[in-house]
């Protein structure tokens, strides 16, 4: 077990795809069915099996990061709002701000794109679903699991500081981390290939699975305008040219998308920071708190595809629940762990308190989970790090250029 740690997540993942397309291929639909060995009768497939090795336990495992982190970070916590922070705090809030504009924007141009989600028990955009009242879906969000996880680990960090437990309760907490990334090494790919069974054993079978990537393109499209604003606005406050900037975040960008991992990504934004004009010691901090939050590539990822699953669930969804989803998404991707597709689940969380299934959630999660791993997440990973550097490094420009104290 320990060799599959030295191979690549994306070779796993494509292995796995390989494998399922190939049983397909080869007509072996028993994967797929339910399992009954001398007439008795099981509910769970292979394939299910396969799929819910990782989505049974992942959703306990996230939330009890959430509280470990948020609650050992409270608790090793200093001093209070230091102008340095302040202003590279700023930097990520307008990033994600501007996330949130442009991936509304591009569901609103793309909303007529067929990504191949259609509900399995109702069908697509069927229009009978029960719409819950606005009040209720903001409801739901401040009483969904993820959010008392937050609660949870504000109160847990309080206690913690109490206790003077702070820096034991760091190093559990990055043991933890390195923990969950070894099992999702092995469970993404174990999910990935049941779900493409699954998906290619239903009636439309390849061609829907295939409509996936058509998420690529809202996807390309917001990401990119966010990316073309930030390099932008680091090169005007930098004074220097666009190339300089794309000079100094190139390598970063190529570490994020083969890793798909901030975490594993901290080395590339610090010499990516230090490249920028920041000194890296000094820089050290506010980088690794943006790979903690993961703001804006991931809220972008989750906004997108809650409201194309919302859609093809059957719900209308109007300027006000984007709105709410867009919020929803920023305040989630705060909590996602730095490591591959982690924060797919988080989806589960935000379609729920919008009215959609349960059980339709996970189906689309499941599917999702498979283009997440090549693609989506390599994209968020790498404007995720792209925005910790440039913020950072914009951040102590502003603050060298008008150095003004913020109770520091």
């Amino acid at each position: 077990m320990s060799r599959i740690h030295n191979i690549s997540l994306l070779l796993l993942v494509a292995i796995a795809a390989a494998l399922a397309v190939l049983c397909w291929f080869l007509g072996a639909s028993w994967l797929a069915a339910d399992i009954a060995p001398g007439g008795t009768y099981l509910v769970k497939s292979i394939a299910g099996l396969a799929k819910d090795s990782l989505f049974v336990p992942l959703k306990p495992l996230m939330y009890a990061l959430i509280i470990l982190s948020i609650g050992s970070s409270l608790a090793i916590s200093t001093g209070g709002l230091g102008a340095k922070f302040a202003r590279v705090l700023g930097f990520f809030v307008g990033f994600s701000l501007l996330g949130i504009a442009c991936g509304i924007l591009a569901y609103v141009l793309f909303s007529g794109l067929d990504i191949g989600l259609a509900d399995p028990a109702n069908g697509a955009g069927s229009g009978n679903m029960k719409e819950m009242p606005f009040l209720a879906k903001i409801y739901g969000v401040l009483t969904s699991a993820l959010m008392i996880s937050i609660y949870a680990g504000i109160l847990f960090g309080g206690a913690l500081k109490r206790l003077d437990l702070g820096r034991q309760a760091d190093q559990i907490s990055d043991l933890f981390i390195k923990g969950f990334r070894k099992f999702l090494q092995y469970t993404i790919p174990l999910a990935v290939f049941g779900s493409i069974t699954i998906a290619l054993n239903k009636e439309d079978d390849f061609g829907e699975l295939l409509k996936l990537f058509n998420l690529l393109m809202p996807y390309i499209f917001a990401m990119g305008i966010v990316w073309i604003v930030m390099v932008g606005v680091t090169s005007a406050i930098q004074k220097k040219g666009v190339g300089f900037v794309l000079r100094a975040v190139l390598p970063q960008a190529l570490v994020a998308m083969s890793t798909s991992s901030s975490m594993a990504t901290l080395t590339a934004t610090r010499e990516a920071c230090d490249q920028l004009g920041a000194n890296a010691d000094e820089a050290t901090p506010f980088y690794t708190i943006g790979a903690t939050i993961n703001m804006v590539g991931t809220l972008i990822g989750l906004l997108l595809l809650s409201l194309f699953t919302m859609s093809a669930f059957g719900l209308d969804v109007g300027l006000g629940d984007m709105l709410v989803v867009g919020l929803q998404s920023m305040i989630f991707a705060t909590a996602a762990a730095g490591t591959p597709s982690a924060s797919v689940v988080l989806l589960q969380d935000i379609l729920v308190s919008q009215g959609v299934s349960a059980e339709y959630a996970t189906y689309v999660t499941g599917l999702i989970i498979t283009i997440d791993t090549l693609i989506l997440d390599r994209l968020r990973t790498a404007l995720n790090t792209q925005s910790d550097s440039m913020s950072t490094a914009n951040g102590l420009k502003l603050y060298y250029k008008t150095p003004k104290v913020l109770g520091e």
